[in-house]
């Protein structure tokens, strides 16, 4: 069986079913943009990227421009800090990946945990969206996000310091609810940028 979704083929890889110059083929198919697939190699290959044994199976089909309005809506949400419908927003069994976590976060409660971390964790901030494809289920977000480290992230303690990064971000749902989230990002740029 062909995976589905990009967290399904950063799985295969990971796991040795699937060639880098074959992922790199696949993502450059789904329309995926050479800085998004540095992004996601990066996140892919780092020792601190989560593994997942997680898997969100699509079953129904959202409208893509439902999928694109869920999405902008959500991104309002996290600008805004309006933590109750991010939390919303989340099926209760979801699963969210994050370049920065070694273990993906189960459950809107460890889910929000983590959403509260960054969004006290940066001033200034803003998401810039730079290509968006809707495949299915799947909506993949390329994205730049810049602001002001403020606030303390996992091994990395309030610096003050202005960042910029790019990554990808790949959204599953299911009855307009995020039940698959895997944000791809270069950690090691990141700390380079706030640890100089």
């Amino acid at each position: 069986m062909q995976a589905y979704t990009i967290p399904q083929l950063v799985d295969e890889v990971r796991a040795g079913k699937l060639s880098r110059r074959q992922f790199v083929r696949r993502l450059s198919a789904l329309g995926i943009s050479a800085v998004g697939i540095s992004a996601i190699l990066a996140a892919s290959s780092s020792s601190s990227a989560p593994v997942s044994r997680h898997s969100a199976a699509v079953k129904t089909q959202e409208e893509p421009i439902r999928h694109i309005q869920l999405h902008q809506q959500h991104l309002q949400y996290q600008i805004q800090g309006n933590t109750n419908a991010l939390q919303n927003d989340y099926a209760e069994h979801a699963v969210v990946e994050d370049s920065m976590y070694a273990q993906p976060l189960v459950g809107r409660e460890a889910i929000m945990a983590r959403k509260n971390t960054i969004l006290a964790a940066s001033s200034n901030s803003s998401i810039q969206v730079t290509n968006r494809i809707v495949q299915g289920n799947q909506i993949s977000v390329e994205w730049v996000a810049s602001g002001v480290h403020s606030g303390d992230l996992p091994g990395l303690p309030t610096s003050g310091r202005p960042f910029s990064i790019s990554g990808v971000t790949v959204v599953v749902r299911e009855n307009g609810k995020i039940v698959r989230e895997a944000l791809y990002y270069d950690v090691h740029e990141l700390r380079r940028q706030l640890e100089q």
